[in-house]
């Protein structure tokens, strides 16, 4: 799993001194260091790196030092935990998002670095996911959009649209963005749309309003429909009273 360079300065733009994350994966840190030093100033100097770091680089096919993930947040004053269903890299809280966790509205962010698509209960982990934030805090997603076998789904705009659309959460942001190219950043979000482009990601940032129930969403397209077929079943009923009480 990895932080990429977009969702690095989505997460690090609102950042704020004692900030908790939590991260699906650990986020191994693969910006260039022109980046991180921009992030850290001065402080890059105290930045611990990863003793795998080329092994880590091959796996992402890149050839700089890694930072060590714990080391680069608590230099921008923010917690890291990481949570996995195995110790990858090493300090992995021990959790399987496909069953109910009990962590819930603990975490200011929640970083899902590309774990939510191996899930196969996809619905569970969502809900514990979204279900770990504070009131006011930040889920952001990177998935995969078009991406054969990458894991078990490849995840459409409409899922982060109507999941976050509920009650207590709002959308900020959803966009598509494949390796090297430019991010698409005005792509629909639930109308259907022709992609033909190369791989790609989904990059999506939500904000929890309010801690309320989370609940099973609708599709947009079947809830017009839902909804559509609940006013005609109303007016009909109340046609029919009319008659009756003529």
């Amino acid at each position: 799993m990895a932080l990429s360079l977009n969702l690095q300065n989505e997460l690090c733009g609102r950042l704020k001194p004692g900030a908790r994350i939590a991260s699906f994966g650990y986020p191994d840190i693969i910006a260039p260091p022109s980046e991180i030093a921009r992030l850290l100033g001065d402080r890059i100097n105290q930045l611990h790196c990863r003793e795998d770091s080329e092994q880590i680089g091959k796996w992402h096919g890149v050839q700089h030092p890694i930072p060590d993930a714990y080391s680069f947040f608590n230099l921008l004053l923010a917690t890291l935990d990481v949570y996995d269903v195995a110790q990858h890299r090493g300090g992995e809280i021990i959790a399987d998002l496909n069953e109910p966790l009990r962590v819930v509205s603990e975490y200011d962010f929640v970083i899902d670095v590309g774990t939510i698509e191996h899930c196969f209960n996809i619905g569970q982990a969502a809900l514990n996911m979204a279900g770990m934030l504070k009131a006011g805090g930040f889920i952001l997603h990177e998935n995969p959009f078009a991406m054969g076998n990458h894991g078990f789904y490849s995840i459409n705009p409409t899922w982060y649209a109507d999941f976050y659309g509920q009650q207590g959460f709002k959308l900020h942001e959803c966009w598509l963005v494949a390796k090297e190219n430019a991010p698409v950043k005005n792509v629909e979000r639930t109308s259907r749309f022709m992609y033909q482009g190369p791989e790609a990601n989904c990059i999506a940032i939500a904000e929890r309003l309010e801690v309320l129930p989370i609940t099973w969403p609708h599709q947009s397209k079947y809830k017009k429909m839902i909804t559509a077929a609940a006013a005609a079943h109303d007016a009909g009923g109340s046609g029919a009273k009319e008659k009756a009480h003529a």
